[in-house]
């Protein structure tokens, strides 16, 4: 049985995090190595992650805790966890998230049976403290990345450079020697992680494909996204565009794609500006 490391990043997670660790601990999978990476939460995270392990030691191949006395972001936080992975495979998950109980079996088993092809798998939105919330505008963008899950390398490609496609729970479950290839996470990209990954992984050739199960519990949040987080992602998106998307566009045949998209942000940038 090949060793996984599933790296979990917490930041504030500390009214959450037990539940993704009880997740993992009753994995059917025998070979797990677990590893928590916390971003220098202001909270009682690492505190409770300590007990935890304490009271766990031996539930799996190993457990490790990896800190940081300040906040550097997400991509910096799981790349200190990927360090610190001894793996032949990957998985991530928020220090939010759950899994069921033989998630990590059915990834290992979909790697193992389609070499060169990344899974994601079907997740399942919840909130406990609002559990008759639904969440259409959510579930309409998991059914769309199931789709495009089912697509040609080509067209996967196409799709996933004019915007995001993939519900970062349901993937994250990569070969550890393609994470080391491409040199981990981009960390230039402070507020996200798996749109310029999966850029990576496709641009290197690689596709995604559909495991057809419900693997991951995705929790959500009534709190609304603040002007500051969306003029963030948006910066950070913008970025993304003019450091990779452009050129890979052009690389793809997607010229007036990248012509319109540059004068799209080129307008979002002038605006700023003002």
């Amino acid at each position: 049985m090949k060793l996984v490391s599933v790296v979990v990043f917490a930041y504030r997670s500390a009214e959450t995090i037990v539940e993704t660790l009880e997740s993992i601990k009753r994995q059917t999978y025998p070979n797990i190595e677990l590893i928590i990476t916390d971003d220098g939460s202001p909270d009682d995270t690492v505190p409770v992650v300590r007990d935890w392990i304490a009271k766990n030691q031996g539930a799996l191949t190993a457990i490790k805790l990896v800190t940081s006395d300040k906040n550097t972001g997400l991509p910096a936080n799981i790349n200190r966890g990927l360090q610190a992975a001894g793996g032949a495979y990957y998985k991530g998950i928020a220090g939010d998230d759950r899994m069921t109980e033989d998630a990590i079996e059915h990834y290992v088993r979909f790697c193992e049976a389609h070499p060169g092809v990344f899974p994601i798998a079907k997740v399942r939105l919840f909130n406990d403290r609002n559990p008759d919330a639904v969440y259409s505008d959510v579930q309409a963008y998991c059914d769309r990345c199931y789709e495009f899950a089912q697509k040609d390398y080509k067209e996967q490609y196409r799709l996933l450079l004019i915007q995001n496609r993939i519900v970062a729970p349901s993937a994250t479950f990569y070969p550890m020697a393609f994470v080391r290839k491409v040199g981990g996470y981009d960390e230039c990209y402070r507020w996200f992680e798996d749109y310029p990954m999966n850029l990576k992984a496709m641009h290197a050739g690689y596709r995604f494909g559909l495991l057809d199960r419900q693997l991951v519990w995705y929790r959500m949040s009534d709190s609304s996204v603040t002007a500051s987080s969306l003029s963030k992602l948006k910066k950070t998106e913008m970025k993304l565009f003019f450091r990779k998307k452009f050129w890979y566009m052009f690389q793809n045949g997607m010229g007036w794609e990248a012509v319109k998209q540059c004068k799209s942000w080129a307008k979002v940038a002038l605006s700023r500006s003002v």
